[in-house]
């Protein structure tokens, strides 16, 4: 199980280059620097207090920054890559089923690694959370692409309320 982030980033990659558009991959580009920015900003936010964490053992890579940084840079790419390009363009039913199974696909991937303590909660997070945090984020990340600006302006609360939320001693000096 140790190899498991490794394996679907592989699975994920050969399943954008089947299912993705490689062809047009620069309009997919910015939502893709949106989504790593975001959790770039989650571990620089978090450094000292993780609400997650990828821990060294069970995982290959030797600590949290080289999984994240890992997922970043080959899974969220390759994910995106697929999501953005199949989204279904007509139909709200359709698109509202699309958006639905990316969320239970990206909790099952979740859960699977909680379970085999590839991925460890910490102060106050829960899967619960994960949940809520998928059902926002998959709609973020299609609002990014079709309205990058709103999905900024959004953004800025969200993280501040998640910040409030779990204590997150941002501006606490050392």
């Amino acid at each position: 199980m140790f190899m498991y982030p490794i394996v679907v980033a592989f699975v994920s990659m050969i399943a954008a280059w089947k299912w993705g558009d490689w062809m047009h991959w620069r309009k997919y580009l910015p939502t893709i620097q949106y989504f790593i920015l975001g959790d770039m900003l989650y571990n620089l936010l978090t450094w000292d207090f993780s609400l997650w964490l990828y821990p060294h053992p069970p995982n290959l890579l030797p600590n949290h920054l080289t999984n994240s940084l890992f997922i970043m840079f080959t899974i969220y790419p390759s994910t995106m890559l697929i999501f953005l390009y199949r989204y279904p363009q007509k139909n709200i039913i359709k698109q509202i089923l699309y958006i639905l199974i990316w969320i239970v696909l990206w909790l099952l991937e979740e859960f699977i690694m909680i379970s085999n303590g590839l991925c460890v909660y910490s102060n106050g997070w829960t899967y619960t959370w994960s949940v809520f945090f998928a059902s926002v984020m998959i709609p973020m990340l299609l609002l990014h692409y079709k309205r990058p600006m709103w999905a900024y302006i959004l953004s800025v609360p969200i993280t501040v309320f998640l910040l409030l939320w779990f204590h997150v001693p941002v501006l606490n000096a050392k």
